[in-house]
């Protein structure tokens, strides 16, 4: 009886006083990283997805917006590289806002730095990585 009493003051003082900032998923934000841990951390975020669900994911990397045929719709994507440039990875992101392609978006090719919640979608038998509820802004050059 002593035993499962001190269990349950134990499990109350670890989860019973949590107050809502300690639930609050944190952030993962590659931006502070080099070009190839950044890329390495994404590979890693892709490959391990369930570990990072849910959490608000922050990186810079090169815009692109291929056309997807199957959906007829644009989908915009931001790539890194590693410091060498042999190597890339890339994500597709969902922005906030509705946005008009390409009047609301950057240049192709063009430096932005995303931040949304990571997701997954399906298409098909496979899911893929998604970062939603996304924000983005361009790099200044210089």
């Amino acid at each position: 009886m002593r035993r499962q009493l001190i269990v349950l003051i134990l499990f109350l003082m670890l989860y019973g006083c949590s107050g809502k900032e300690s639930q609050k998923m944190p952030e993962l934000d590659l931006t502070d990283l080099s070009d190839t841990m950044a890329y390495s951390q994404l590979i890693n975020i892709i490959k391990e997805p369930q570990d990072y669900l849910g959490k608000t994911i922050i990186l810079t990397g090169i815009f692109t917006a291929p056309f997807n045929g199957f959906s007829h719709q644009y989908n915009y994507t931001v790539t890194i590289q590693d410091n060498t440039q042999c190597c890339a990875q890339g994500i597709e992101f969902l922005p906030q806002e509705k946005l008009r392609f390409p009047d609301d978006f950057p240049e192709e090719g063009e430096m932005i730095t995303v931040r949304g919640i990571l997701s997954l979608f399906e298409e098909g038998k496979h899911a893929y990585c998604l970062i939603e509820d996304a924000v983005f802004e361009m790099e200044l050059s210089g």
